[in-house]
């Protein structure tokens, strides 16, 4: 068992990082940090407002729906890679 030692006890394998597996953590975290933001949650509500009197509780996708999917993907792409564009650039300046 790779988790148990000579004696049994508990130990884990040592873990690596590379820089660009750190590099890669650093954005999912920044990303995770976007989407857990009250600006990310105002955007959605706000979005959601201007639209949910036209989306039925229905298994039906409409037509309708399809520019409605488009803005709501062109939304949250412009948001999130402008923060990310900034906290890229704040963090290369350090």
């Amino acid at each position: 068992n790779v988790w148990l030692g000579e004696e049994g006890a508990s130990c884990r394998p040592s873990l690596s990082f590379s820089a660009s597996d750190a590099e890669f953590h650093a954005v999912v975290g920044y990303l995770e940090d976007i989407v857990m933001d009250d600006k990310f949650h105002l955007l959605q509500r706000n979005f959601m407002n201007k639209y949910y009197q036209e989306i039925e509780d229905t298994k039906e996708n409409k037509l309708v729906y399809t520019p409605i999917f488009n803005e709501c993907i062109s939304l949250v792409e412009k948001s999130t890679e402008e923060q990310l564009l900034e906290w890229i650039l704040g963090f290369n300046r350090h």
